[in-house]
């Protein structure tokens, strides 16, 4: 009896173990799963990047978990640079409908851990104030400040074939 008490324990011991493993696999899903609706809002906050390549701004993000919504954050606002208006800084791409002809390359770049990572800065390392973090009915917006380097995401898009060089345009 004792030698089975032992394995029943040893049995739970190893679930509890790894449920923080498919926790963490499961907020990360979700946070893919939300993104890929593209439900944000960005907010032009006046500063100016030092580089001269780079634009400062909030990005507003929806979930129904505050740290769902922070994780979505960097995604949002490379996506805000490629398709949306940013303050005075027109949008990278011209039009929405390389999102239909560049598809595949697109799933890529945004995957978790994807390229569009390279291109974006979370200020204070993903810090949000109390008063960037409201709770809605059924989920939270957060607004997160965010440093984008339009310049290098620019030619890495057009390297890939997913913009149009300026060059080619004059």
């Amino acid at each position: 009896m004792a030698i089975a008490m032992k394995k029943i324990v040893l049995v739970i011991l190893a679930i509890l173990a790894f449920l923080p493993t498919f926790a963490g696999k499961k907020a990360s899903k979700k946070a893919t799963e939300q993104t890929l609706v593209w439900r944000y809002e960005v907010q032009d906050i006046g500063k100016v990047a030092k580089d001269g390549k780079s634009i400062i701004f909030k990005v507003w993000s929806y979930a129904k978990k505050d740290n769902v919504a922070i994780m979505q954050a960097s995604k949002n606002a490379v996506h805000a640079c490629i398709f949306k208006q940013i303050g005075y800084y027109p949008p990278l791409a011209g039009t929405e409908s390389i999102e239909v002809t560049h598809k595949d390359f697109l799933a890529k770049f945004f995957a978790d851990g994807g390229e569009y990572m390279r291109f974006v800065k979370l200020a204070n390392n993903g810090a949000v104030a109390p008063t960037d973090k409201i709770k809605l009915k059924n989920e939270y917006k957060v607004g997160v400040v965010v440093t984008v380097n339009k310049t290098d995401l620019r030619k890495y898009l057009e390297q890939q074939g997913v913009l149009e060089s300026m060059n080619s345009i004059f």
